[in-house]
């Protein structure tokens, strides 16, 4: 009997356990998928002027020159993009800035589109976390192959 009563209390244990790190995950994706992004979340950029593509921590970069890119085609195709929300701008008030959130978990990234120059620049990043696994790189990939850029 004290051997089973021994097992019925390290079950009790082992379950709680499973309950909190269930609570603790389902805590998480709440937090992530609905924590609000602000502007003040959207880094400033040290902007570059010679273009090309630049892969950053947590991010992608991209430099195109002003008559390659339509933007009114770049705000749609960005907007269009699976869970997807505009959070600034316009194209008569740019920075664009755009807020993604992943399928699972709801990370945000954010995209900022906007003109210095002769230069259109893109940049995509993270908010939380150290790395983006390439999922920048290739949402901003998807939108270049759409616009032939």
């Amino acid at each position: 009997m004290n051997g089973l009563q021994l097992s019925l209390g390290s079950l009790w244990v082992f379950g709680l356990g499973a309950l909190v790190l269930v609570l603790c995950g389902v805590g998480a994706a709440l937090f992530f998928r609905f924590a609000p992004v602000t502007r003040a979340d959207v880094p400033a950029v040290t902007t570059r002027s010679a273009t090309g593509d630049t892969e950053l921590p947590g991010g992608f970069y991209a430099v195109r020159p002003v008559e390659t890119v339509n933007l009114s085609a770049l705000k749609q195709q960005i907007a269009q993009t699976a869970r997807t929300q505009r959070l600034s701008g316009s194209l008569d008030d740019l920075p664009l800035v755009f807020v993604h959130r992943s399928m699972v978990w709801g990370f945000p990234d954010v995209t900022q589109v906007w003109v210095e120059g002769d230069f259109v620049h893109i940049y995509s990043h993270l908010v939380y976390g150290g790395s983006d696994l390439g999922v920048n790189r290739d949402r901003m990939g998807g939108w270049f192959v759409a616009l032939g850029i």
